[in-house]
């Protein structure tokens, strides 16, 4: 659950490079300047660091760097690229990197093109790198604070004032749009209620204007109906001389007469007989709406300005006057609408009061927590500090709430957490970042890892030179304390102590070698008898002798 594999082409002045890792504790060794950083840095660039174009190895085009990571139950890691859609093969994490001269770099996350962002948000979940390196995360204040609270436990409570705070910020930009769109929409308010005033003093109905428009043609042309329907059944039906009904009745009479010669007469007599029958009922339909014709002009004069007040109404809105009853509906539909958002502001503040007293109530929890395990993790600490060679030395987590009576609310609570440390008994406490040395910076981090690392979930954890300035004693706690750790984390360790390095469970030599195609780093890990020949080096130099060679065997076999 954490690296398996890592290859370099290119890289610095490392040529091709693969390399395996194992569990536990694994030490890197070799010679100054050999390259024993360069697999850090490399490990970096894989991770999110800048690129540059000097780090592709002399006369070479591109570097190309790639680490494979198991990531079995690790699922912080596996919920990320899910969310982000990188997901690879199972319980596999690919990452790739190309760096070239003269043109952008590439990055890729399971064989898909990724960001620089996304390489480094998902570095931070999978390595941990501690020492005078840019990617330490003790230098962080938000890793401060991290490691406190998964020390205490409280990871749920956390993620609930995450959701929380989310959610309250959410609503509090929605109401400050909502609150000006209010202020926005009174004017619009006041226009619409005068509108729907008219429309109420109106009082329009679905299909009044067809029917108006019926009466008024009715009206206004009575005189004109009347003369034409009586010319109609004056030379139709009264005219002495012809009269329709008759003629066609004395017709039918004497065609029916004929149709005993011819009965083919049959369908023209049915014919006949009908069409006398429709014209009596025309006859009559004529009759019936001469009777309904009124010529009554109060009646017309009040047609003329209900349809002249429909009219003039449909012109205001831009409307047909058939569309008149529709657009009162609109009108009453959009008041409606900006009602329900002039109220919302209110609705938005009671939510996010609410809300606030439930983020209150929980972030004060977690400070009352985050104090009382602050100090027990400082003491915790300042007690590995004393057996790492910083004697006299000090760390103190402090944890400040806000004090301010409107809580400002953040994903992380209400407390500002800082480590704070004195290297020298008697020296004051300054910010960790500030006050400890490259090499204090990491055995302050080791002690803090060997602690908390059954809590912490970084599958990865490597230091760099973290025994750097301290003497053989010291150094062979060093050595314990990152064995300790490797039983619950991967661990790797670039040492120039011999104790250090006689703990490990692997061991790789990095050496730097010259031939005519020129200079370049190569790696080895080592056997049992390869890391008796390298220890004694440690111990005594280039000359190996029977007697540094006993002890780096004897170093060996006290930590199997």
């Amino acid at each position: 659950m954490a690296l398996r594999e890592l290859h370099i082409r290119n890289f610095a002045i490392i040529k091709q490079l693969e390399i395996e890792f194992d569990d536990g504790l694994t030490v890197v060794t070799g010679e100054t300047g050999a390259g024993k950083s360069i697999l850090l840095d490399a490990l970096d660039l894989l991770l999110g660091a800048r690129a540059e174009p000097d780090l592709v190895r002399h006369g070479e085009s591109q570097c190309e760097l790639t680490a494979w990571f198991d990531i079995r139950g690790l699922q912080s890691v596996q919920s990320w690229l899910q969310k982000h859609d990188l997901v690879g093969e199972e319980d596999q994490c690919l990452i790739r990197r190309v760096v070239r001269v003269d043109k952008p770099t590439k990055c890729y996350l399971n064989d898909q093109p990724t960001t620089l962002a996304s390489l480094k948000e998902l570095g931070y979940l999978l390595v941990d790198i501690h020492g005078q390196h840019e990617h330490q995360s003790l230098s962080r204040s938000a890793d401060q604070r991290r490691i406190l609270d998964q020390y205490s436990g409280h990871v749920d409570a956390i993620e609930m004032m995450a959701k929380l705070a989310s959610k309250i910020r959410r609503l509090e930009k929605e109401l400050g749009t909502t609150t000006q769109v209010r202020s926005d929409n009174a004017d619009k308010i006041e226009l619409i209620e005068f509108q729907l005033s008219e429309f109420e003093e109106v009082s329009v109905t679905e299909g009044e204007y067809a029917e108006l428009e019926v009466e008024y043609a009715r009206l206004n042309n009575a005189q004109a109906l009347i003369d034409g329907i009586e010319q109609a059944l004056d030379r139709l039906f009264l005219n002495e001389d012809v009269n329709l009904t008759s003629e066609l009745g004395r017709q039918i009479h004497a065609l029916g007469d004929l149709q005993e010669f011819d009965p083919t007469l049959n369908t023209t007599g049915e014919l006949l007989n009908s069409a006398l029958a429709q014209i009596e009922e025309a006859r009559s339909e004529l009759n019936s709406v001469l009777n309904k014709i009124d010529q009554d002009p109060e009646r017309l004069r009040e047609i003329e300005q209900r349809r002249d007040t429909l009219i003039n109404l449909a012109r205001k809105h831009r409307c047909s006057e058939e569309a008149l009853p529709a657009k009162h509906q609109a009108l009453l539909d959009e008041l409606e609408t900006l009602k329900d958002k002039s109220s919302r502001p209110e609705k938005l503040a009671r939510e996010i009061a609410d809300l606030k007293k439930s983020y209150t109530k929980i972030a004060q929890a977690v400070s009352e927590k985050r104090q009382l395990v602050a100090e027990q993790l400082s003491a915790e600490i300042t007690a590995q500090m004393q057996d790492l060679g910083m004697r006299g030395g000090e760390l103190s987590i402090a944890v400040e709430p806000q004090i301010s009576d409107e809580i400002v609310v953040t994903d992380h609570g209400i407390d500002q957490i800082e480590f704070l440390v004195s290297t020298n008994h008697g020296m004051p406490l300054k910010p960790l970042n500030k006050t400890a040395s490259g090499g204090e910076l990491s055995r302050i981090s080791l002690a803090i890892q060997v602690i908390t690392s059954q809590k912490l979930d970084t599958p990865t954890l490597i230091f760099d030179e973290v025994d750097v300035g301290v003497g053989g004693r010291v150094a062979q706690i060093v050595g314990t304390r990152l064995r300790e750790l490797g039983n619950h984390a991967q661990v790797l360790c670039i040492t120039h102590q011999p104790q250090v390095a006689a703990q490990g469970q692997q061991h790789i030599y990095i050496d730097k070698v010259s031939d005519e195609q020129g200079t370049y780093s190569t790696l080895v890990k080592l056997d049992a008898d390869g890391r008796t020949v390298e220890i004694a080096r440690m111990l005594g130099g280039e000359t190996i002798t029977d007697r540094t060679r006993a002890h780096a065997q004897e170093m060996l076999a006290a930590n199997q």
